[in-house]
């Protein structure tokens, strides 16, 4: 077929097998050096090894000093695609994976770009650049595929009877058009240059003898190179397994699918299928800790998506790990950092401004350093800021802090030079960020994969239709980011974490295979929609046949010389972390069939299992708080007791470590907020002299508007937000309720006397403190203190501090007995309130306590006074306040109660909705249960 461009073969290779009775890469260095010569110094410098991966060059290589202590002149180690070089070709420079994308994106979004894609259906996408970006990266990603079998869309186009003609004529024009636009920077596709080495069998490689080491699965690109240079030339490839099974591979010894699709697998007996994969991660961890050495053992990373969390289960027991193949950079600060910028360009809100301030990397920039602020009052600032405005725009909002005024002049500065100059914008700010972190392995890595993409991207800005802004340009540098793999400094003694196409070049005596899941061992290959399963075949590519055969051998040959002087567990699970059902791997299933029953018995037996519950209810470790114990001096407000009685777990939580929610920003009043604005407007009535007497409901009512008025006003000077204006007309027609119930209270003889009247209380050697909203006073004498209250329904005081012993849920310290009937208290604000009130008045003869509320239905608005209000509640209030204090000095904040708190945001986001299930709380250093239990 014309896509494999079948070369007349000039390498010859020559298979020589190894046998797998020991671990390789000792054999492959003895292979190496019997062949270097006798003298001092063995001679393998005219070689060229070629192997998997570049960790596998570096076990060879320290395979060869192992064996050769004294010396040796190294030969050249290269993997199967570096044999193509990289740089420069004859005919110009060849594109990185930046050019590549933002070259594709420029054509998708140009005319012609957009009229070819017609052919795709695009109704539900708006065909802008981050449409144009994923499309770009689909495209890269198929022109890859198509390497494997030496194609391109325009050589797919010549295969006949594939299905969709017209797709492939449309892609292998604008493949036509993106490669003019990268020749038109100097710039030339990769596969342009593969093929080119195809056609005039070069390489750049100065040597005598070549060798295929450990490669069951080459790149077929790289294959094809290996038969067209070098005339006349031996390949010599070394396998891993005895000659006995010669027939097993193909001559580059590649596994072949018929011969592996047939032959047992052998099994093992260390084979474990556990219910969740959280489980896997915690055998992994014991049978790691049970070896003597860390050298002794390897992870063997079965299923990529497990890593995190194998590294996170090892280090908590604090076993030191090493990822040789480096940790992704996906993940990283300076992944995240990009992304805020650019948040920060497309958003300009508080938000994004916010999670700046938040970044570590940010922090030299922002001139956290020069400057000596701490970043924690910067915030607090911020949020101070927040509360008071609902503008979006992260300038306007900040204009009354003036702490934060030289960080926001530095975020404007930088949006500004972004607008003028988007490259260097970018350069400048990373350079600020970047320079402080030293020269490490990952940072300079990183600093010049950066700078590769920025040339790039300036390379071809020149020809470029469409200028690419700030937040394109680092669309652009986290995809780049996002690609690479950083190193990591090695700890002096470590367990490796390898991948499961690293196991062949592994001698650790004990291996641990976790996450042998169907679908990661074999590998599928990912599905493409441009390729579909049987184009890849007819187009020579990798299929899944090859795959299975592939890590069919790979199983057998890293079990094999284990067999006698070693051990290797083999670890599965029934459900992912998320819940989704799994399966063990099919290769565990290879046996005859009259086997195969007990071996599938054996096979999918749970063992050492607990009982699954669905879905998980935790993760993969309970979240340590504490010591759980009063952390403050002996204050308090009142209000603060509410949340012990309702969970003495949620009251630490709140008011001991001070957690709350970093909540969107909105646009429009929460609830608290919308609270506290009427609460505002009210108080200020009740400070107006001159509406003390007034009885008339119409004068009430044009004083509480233009009250509301003028706070709105304050509140924003740039315009009242029109989501916050129409919640303005909700609290006008409460106002409205009011103002008639107030006329009428005035006619009933009761007065203002005080608004927001602070107070203090004691009570066990507690300071207990608060404010009362509003304090009446009627004609005979009588005082009336009143809380405000704005719910969605009416409730009386009396439902919301009491209810029935069995009905409520709560720490004991908030039951008791009156007149023979069990209560159990909600809050102890308003009879607080009268217990502080009688200290400032004990002549007080009639003292009553009442909410003024303000419901959504106008009709229930009005004065709610605790009907069977007495003296006792008051009293046995007081006792229950003693309890109360007496409880958290003592630290009694475990276990959480069933509140209704932890149903309520962000409470049910943090624990969802089982705080007991999640946190593990901790003991405190006398060893007293957190729990005020002793031990």
């Amino acid at each position: 077929m014309a896509a494999r461009r079948d070369y007349p073969s000039a390498m010859r290779p020559e298979r020589i097998f190894l046998g797998w009775d020991r671990p390789f890469p000792p054999q492959a260095a003895e292979w190496l050096l019997e062949r270097a010569g006798k003298g001092s110094w063995p001679d393998l410098s005219r070689w060229l090894l070629i192997v998997p991966t570049r960790q596998s060059g570096r076990t060879l290589r320290g395979a060869l000093c192992l064996l050769r202590p004294g010396g040796f002149l190294a030969p050249r180690v290269v993997t199967p695609m570096e044999l193509y070089g990289e740089g420069r070709s004859s005919a110009g420079k060849v594109a990185g994976p930046t050019a590549r994308l933002w070259a594709w994106t420029q054509l998708l979004l140009s005319e012609e770009g957009m009229e070819e894609m017609a052919l795709f259906p695009g109704e539900a996408f708006e065909r802008d650049f981050s449409w144009a970006l994923g499309v770009a990266k689909s495209l890269c990603k198929a022109q890859d595929l198509l390497s494997e079998g030496a194609s391109t869309f325009s050589s797919v186009q010549e295969v006949s009877g594939h299905p969709e003609p017209e797709l492939w004529f449309r892609l292998a024009r604008l493949e036509e058009r993106y490669r003019a636009i990268l020749a038109g920077a100097g710039l030339r596709d990769p596969m342009e240059t593969r093929l080119e080495a195809l056609r005039e069998a070069s390489w750049n490689f100065d040597v005598d003898q070549v060798a295929l080491i450990g490669c069951p699965d080459p790149h077929p690109l790289a294959v094809r190179l290996l038969e067209r240079v070098l005339p006349d030339e031996v390949c010599s490839v070394l396998i891993q397994a005895p000659e006995g099974i010669a027939g097993g591979f193909d001559l580059w010894g590649r596994p072949d699918p018929a011969f592996w699709r047939r032959r047992e697998m052998p099994f093992l007996p260390n084979t474990r299928i556990y219910a969740e994969e959280g489980e896997v991660m915690g055998r992994t961890a014991d049978l790691v800790a049970a070896n003597c050495s860390w050298d002794a053992v390897t992870v063997g990373v079965c299923a990529s998506r497990l890593l995190p969390f194998l590294r996170l289960s090892l280090e908590e027991r604090e076993i030191p790990v090493f990822d040789p193949g480096g940790i992704s950079a996906r993940g990283s600060k300076w992944a995240s950092l990009l992304a805020d910028l650019r948040e920060l360009l497309r958003q300009r809100n508080l938000a994004s401004f916010r999670r700046l301030l938040c970044h570590p990397a940010a922090a030299d920039w922002l001139g956290f350093r020069e400057t000596g602020v701490v970043r924690s009052f910067l915030l607090g600032r911020l949020d101070r800021a927040a509360s008071r405005t609902l503008s979006q725009e992260f300038r306007s909002a900040t204009r009354p802090e003036s702490a934060l005024e030289p960080f926001v002049e530095r975020a404007q500065r930088f949006l500004s030079e972004a607008g003028a100059d988007p490259l260097g914008a970018i350069r400048k700010i990373l350079e600020d960020a970047f320079e402080p972190e030293g020269d490490s392995g990952s940072h300079r890595l990183l600093c010049e994969e950066l700078e590769h993409a920025l040339e790039e991207i300036e390379a071809l800005g020149s020809s470029a239709k469409n200028r690419l802004d700030a937040a394109e340009c680092l669309d652009l540098l986290i995809d780049r980011v996002s690609q690479q793999d950083l190193p990591e400094e090695r700890p002096e003694a470590a367990v490796e974490l390898r991948g499961w196409l690293e196991l062949l070049w592994d001698d650790a005596p004990h291996l641990i295979l976790a996450g042998f899941q169907e679908g990661s061992v074999p590998e599928s290959v990912a599905y493409d929609f441009l390729l579909p399963s049987g184009l890849r075949e007819r187009l020579g590519l990798r299929t899944d046949a090859e795959r299975e055969a592939r890590d069919a051998y790979l199983l057998e040959a890293i079990a094999t010389h284990r067999r006698e002087q070693g051990r290797i567990d083999v670890l599965a699970a029934r459900f992912s972390r998320e819940g989704e059902p799994l399966f063990p791997s099919r290769l565990l299933l290879r046996c005859p069939p009259a086997s195969l029953p007990e071996r599938v018995r054996r096979i999918l037996e749970v063992r050492d299992s607990r009982l699954r519950h669905q879905p998980a209810s935790t993760d993969s470790f309970p979240l340590a708080i504490g010591p759980l114990r009063w952390q403050g001096g002996k204050e308090l407000s009142v209000t603060a007791l509410r949340d012990y009685l309702s969970c003495p777990f949620f009251f630490f939580l709140r008011r001991v470590k001070r957690w709350e929610a970093v909540e969107r920003l909105p646009e429009e009043f929460d609830a608290p907020e919308f609270g506290a604005l009427l609460h505002d407007v009210l108080a200020d009535f009740g400070r107006a002299d001159e509406m003390r007497e007034c009885d008339r409901s119409e004068a009430i009512e044009t004083f509480l508007r233009d009250t509301l008025s003028m706070r709105l006003r304050q509140r924003f000077p740039e315009g009242i937000p029109p989501a916050v204006a129409l919640q303005a007309r909700a609290i006008q027609g409460r106002l409205a309720a009011f103002s008639r119930v107030q006329a009428k209270e005035v006619l009933q003889g009761w007065r203002t006397i005080v608004v927001e009247e602070p107070f203090e209380l004691r009570i066990g050697g507690w300071k207990l403190d608060g404010r009362i909203d509003r304090v009446d006073r009627d004609s005979e004498g009588r005082i009336r203190l009143i809380d405000f209250k704005s719910p969605e329904r009416a409730l009386s005081p009396e439902s919301a501090h009491l209810v029935a012993a069995e009905k409520g849920q709560g720490p004991a310290a908030g039951l008791f007995l009156r007149e023979g009937r069990g209560l159990r208290w909600k809050d102890l604000q308003l009879p607080l309130y009268a217990a502080a009130w009688r200290l400032r008045e004990a002549d007080c003869p009639d003292l009553r306590v009442a909410y003024l509320v303000l419901p959504k239905d106008r009709e229930k608005v009005g004065v709610q006074e605790w009907r069977n209000w007495s003296r006792e509640l008051e009293r046995e209030a007081e006792s229950c306040a003693a309890r109360i204090l007496q409880a958290i000095e003592e630290g009694w904040f475990w276990p959480p109660e069933r509140s209704a708190e932890w149903d309520r945001e962000p409470w049910r986001f943090w624990f969802d909705g089982r705080p007991a299930e999640i946190v593990a709380p901790v003991r405190t250093a006398s060893g007293t249960n957190v729990a005020g239990h002793a031990d």
